[in-house]
């Protein structure tokens, strides 16, 4: 019976072995402005940037889990793949990527963390996760359904979109931005703004901007949602508000009310009138503020 109590023991720890976790530790040479691809489904995915010209990807995999590789001078592709019917755990993966590539996530429901990267081009896409995003981008696309989505990145050109999660901006964007959402609350805090549309259901709007280019435009949309835009007394454009059962508060120009039923409106010009601002609320109050 002595004899066999060494073998019981490792047999109780068999289950233990096979659940171990998988280590990830893969690093490949890529050429400048080369394509990063990491897909995931559960877990968590944080991404740093780094001076070196290799990418490289570190982690684990729960049991059962597997990662897929696609690799070429120019292109690196991971994706994690899971069983047909697993309750497993997901990956939790740290993406070095170095400057100048372009860097392409796909998760579900796994959170995404981006920081410290400087690349040409980002597209992030998540389901149920939350998004954050900080550094340098020349091209940024952010989207999340039930996530929120916080960007702190100097881009010049940024794309948000979500449906029930918030969405914040800010950290050096400026040029064009679009963010658009149902359920959530969207807030910008922009430098110089080309082009900013904002669209929303029935979250709040707040959005500044440190200056508005010549010709450039602004557009806000919103249902249910009241508007607040903080501009500079220096801005120059043709502004427009038109609210349905909502009110007008704006720093500029005279409210007009129809003598009979709801909504109100506002036309002026602030400065020279070289840009256009249009701001339409169904039943949300709007909030125009030249404070800088």
């Amino acid at each position: 019976m002595r004899a066999l109590l060494p073998l019981s023991a490792a047999l109780l720890l068999l289950p233990t072995l096979a659940l171990a976790d998988t280590r990830v530790d893969e690093r490949h040479a890529l050429a400048s402005g080369g394509r990063i691809e990491l897909s995931n489904v559960a877990g968590k995915v944080t991404v740093r940037g780094w001076d070196r010209n290799d990418v490289q990807l570190t982690g684990s995999l729960s049991d059962g889990l597997q990662l897929r590789q696609e690799k070429s001078a120019n292109r690196v592709r991971w994706e994690v793949e899971y069983p047909r019917r697993s309750n497993n755990g997901g990956a939790t993966l740290v993406l070095n990527v170095p400057r100048s590539s372009e860097l392409l996530l796909s998760t579900v429901s796994a959170d995404q963390d981006i920081s410290g990267i400087d690349v040409r081009r980002l597209q992030a896409d998540t389901v149920s996760g939350n998004l954050s995003a900080a550094g340098r981008s020349a091209d940024s696309k952010l989207n999340s359904v039930s996530g929120n989505v916080t960007a702190r990145l100097q881009t010049p050109r940024l794309d948000v979109n979500t449906v029930s999660g918030q969405i914040q901006a800010g950290g050096g964007v400026a040029g064009d931005i679009g963010a658009q959402t149902v359920s959530g609350r969207v807030g910008v805090d922009a430098g110089r703004i080309q082009r900013l549309a904002v669209e929303t259901v029935s979250g709040g709007i707040d959005l500044s901007a440190s200056a508005l280019a010549p010709g450039g435009r602004i557009s806000v949309e919103s249902v249910s949602a009241s508007v607040s835009l903080r501009l500079p007394r220096t801005v120059s454009a043709q502004l427009s508000v038109n609210t349905f059962s909502g009110a007008i508060n704006s720093d500029a120009g005279s409210v007009e009310r129809p003598r009979y039923g709801p909504g109100s409106h506002l036309d002026t010009r602030l400065g020279s009138g070289d840009g256009d601002i249009r701001v339409q609320s169904h039943s949300g109050s709007v909030q125009v503020r030249l404070d800088r």
